[in-house]
């Protein structure tokens, strides 16, 4: 055979498919895309109850934030209808009337009372630390807070009277309103009297009659108003419909916040899905 060419035959070299990688691809894909699938869907879901998760009403009331949505949607219309007809019974009281009945009770009510009560506890003023000033101190602020917290309440919880002029209706008061505004009347009278008595008497002593008479008249009637203004800055704040309606727009602003937080990674996860699916398998063979 020497001479002769020996012709060895060329077998196809095996090529070696990329199958498994593949295949391990494609399963982690479909994992991915089942598990954003999954919470996808566990987010639809919990967006869908936050309409039906149980809420309290203004009054105890129990019900679901729809039910609470219908009832805001319900008052706000009622409200929208009473202002076009021109009812005034809605209307809020702005800050600076607020800032002017606190300031009136800081700088009037309170220093007034501290000075009835340091002289009938003979606080002595030129060395007034003591006890004395202590308890005058202690009754006055008492005296002052609880004066003006019984009217503010009692002005609050009479806004059902209240007419569309924003006036008081004493025919349409209950007894026990009734009884409750003539004991907050002689609680205020009472105020006043013992201001008048307290600076008339002073005055009597300085040997200044008519000076003191007019003093004590100017003291009691500042009292007087500043009493009034607790009471009718609370009565004309608004109304029973509106403090219902804050109630449940608070419930729901809170819901919706949630529900948006929900739609808002439900889109992100969508999105995340859909480059998911839109990916092809990666496929290819290689020579070895």
């Amino acid at each position: 055979m020497d001479g002769l060419d020996r012709i060895t035959p060329q077998l196809p070299r095996p090529r070696v498919a990329v199958e498994d990688y593949h295949d391990d691809y494609q399963r982690a894909a479909a994992g991915t895309r089942g598990r954003v699938g999954a919470r996808i869907t566990e987010l639809k879901l919990a967006a869908d109850r936050v309409l039906r998760t149980p809420v309290i009403g203004p009054r105890g009331q129990f019900m679901t934030v729809h039910e609470a949505k219908h009832r805001a949607e319900m008052l706000t219309e009622q409200i929208d209808t009473d202002e076009l007809r021109g009812s005034l019974r809605h209307y809020r009281v702005s800050r600076s009337a607020k800032a002017l009945t606190l300031f009136g009770l800081v700088v009037v009510d309170f220093p007034v009372m501290l000075w009835l009560a340091s002289s009938v506890f003979n606080v002595d003023w030129t060395n007034p630390l003591g006890l004395q000033l202590v308890i005058s101190f202690v009754i006055s602020v008492l005296a002052t807070g609880g004066a003006a917290t019984a009217l503010y309440h009692l002005g609050h919880n009479q806004r059902e009277n209240k007419d569309d002029r924003r006036r008081l209706t004493w025919r349409t008061l209950s007894r026990g309103s009734k009884l409750s505004m003539l004991a907050a009347v002689v609680l205020v009278g009472l105020i006043a009297a013992v201001m008048f008595v307290r600076v008339y008497t002073e005055g009597e002593l300085s040997g200044l009659d008519s000076l003191a008479f007019l003093l004590a008249v100017l003291v009691a009637f500042v009292m007087l108003i500043s009493a009034a203004l607790v009471f009718w800055t609370a009565f004309r704040d608004g109304s029973l419909e509106q403090d219902d309606l804050r109630c449940y727009s608070g419930m729901i602003m809170r819901c919706e916040s949630l529900r948006r937080e929900y739609e808002v990674r439900i889109g992100e996860l969508t999105a995340q899905l859909q480059r998911l699916e839109g990916e092809y398998p990666f496929r290819a063979t290689v020579d070895t």
